[in-house]
């Protein structure tokens, strides 16, 4: 199997919205608090892709930082709720497994073309795990061997353990 070209570290953050407190940032009419249309509220996105010449892997962490107004509300600056380990997935170039269908909107991740993509929000607990337990240095290496895994055969990434024993 040919080896891939460097693998490329990509990090976005997707802003939040509240359709709850604030105007439709979308300017949907039909988003409307209690109606069947409304956004309602998502906290900021973090993504974190490893990009290589077979496509890319993503991690998706949900952190549950909402929008707020500049100043301090009566909810303060605190956010409610916490991350949570969203997706752990893969955008392919070519099928992963029989009967695989594609996205059919051009994916970035695979040069324009249509993906194959699958993903898990279960499965994002090891990189969540990797990230808390060990930092960015050790999510970007558990990314890369998820990368090795998906389109290279190697084995799936072992979880990344604090990395001093536990109080007796």
């Amino acid at each position: 199997m040919a080896k891939s070209k460097k693998l490329e570290r990509i990090v976005r953050f997707s802003a939040g919205h509240d359709c709850m407190r604030f105007e439709c940032k979308l300017k949907s009419p039909r988003c409307m608090p209690g109606g069947g249309g409304s956004h309602s509220v998502h906290g900021v996105d973090a993504k974190f892709f490893v990009k290589g010449a077979d496509g890319a892997v993503q991690f998706v962490l949900f952190t549950g930082w909402l929008p707020r107004a500049s100043k301090q509300d009566e909810y303060g600056w605190e956010s409610i709720g916490g991350a949570l380990p969203a997706d752990l997935g893969y955008h392919s170039k070519k099928p992963r497994y029989d009967g695989q269908t594609s996205i059919k909107e051009a994916c970035e991740f695979c040069d324009g073309k249509p993906c194959y993509y699958d993903g898990s929000g279960l499965n994002a607990y090891g990189a969540m795990h990797a990230l808390v337990n060990g930092g960015d240095a050790a999510l970007w290496a558990f990314l890369e061997e998820y990368y090795a895994h998906v389109f290279h055969g190697k084995p799936y990434p072992k979880p990344v353990e604090y990395p001093t024993p536990l109080r007796k």
